[in-house]
């Protein structure tokens, strides 16, 4: 019962802090404030994410909602993703983390790559990556397709990214699709 509460609490917290962190021009209800969070939740259920993988794609879910409504992601995100990521991070002992710990530097000094890619995407991929390792890269394929389909469907050359690593990293915690795939 309580894994229950937890698995339809989190995301819809998730949601919540997401829609608290938007300005009060951008708020309202949408179909991300909603749909993104059953999504999570049945995820959570059908596929049996552990409460770690639960909490980080639930605290995610904000970077989302405020991505996809104002094209920015928030500090409050990036302040609540980073100790889950740092305690995460001694679980895994993923020094994955280290090369894109060396991307930011790079990106700070490169005009070219900040206009190509949103600062807040670098610290999530940075996030991930302490949390989760070589999944990282998993993450990053699948949102990179989704958001290559998304873009190639809707004619547009500039997407906001954050909702595709969304769904990338809930691809990426399917065991099953990995192996499918030949992944793992």
């Amino acid at each position: 019962m309580m894994s229950f509460i937890l698995r339809l609490g989190c995301p819809f917290l998730g949601a919540f802090l997401g829609h608290w962190f938007l300005r009060p021009e951008e708020k309202g209800l949408g179909k991300d404030v909603i749909g993104y969070p059953v999504l999570l939740f049945l995820v959570a259920m059908v596929f049996d994410l552990e409460l770690k993988v639960l909490l980080f794609a639930s605290i995610l879910l904000s970077g989302v909602i405020t991505d996809g409504r104002s094209g920015r992601i928030y500090h409050g995100t990036l302040y609540l993703l980073l100790p889950l990521s740092l305690v995460l991070f001694y679980e895994e002992s993923s020094y994955i983390s280290g090369l894109f710990m060396c991307l930011v530097p790079l990106y700070k000094r490169s005009k070219k790559c900040q206009f190509y890619i949103g600062e807040g995407d670098v610290y999530v991929l940075l996030f991930l990556s302490m949390a989760f390792g070589r999944n990282v890269f998993f993450t990053l394929f699948y949102a990179s397709c989704l958001g290559l389909l998304f873009s190639l469907k809707k004619g547009r050359k500039e997407i906001y990214f954050m909702p595709f690593l969304f769904l990338g990293f809930l691809l990426s915690q399917i065991e099953r699709l990995q192996s499918i795939l030949g992944f793992s």
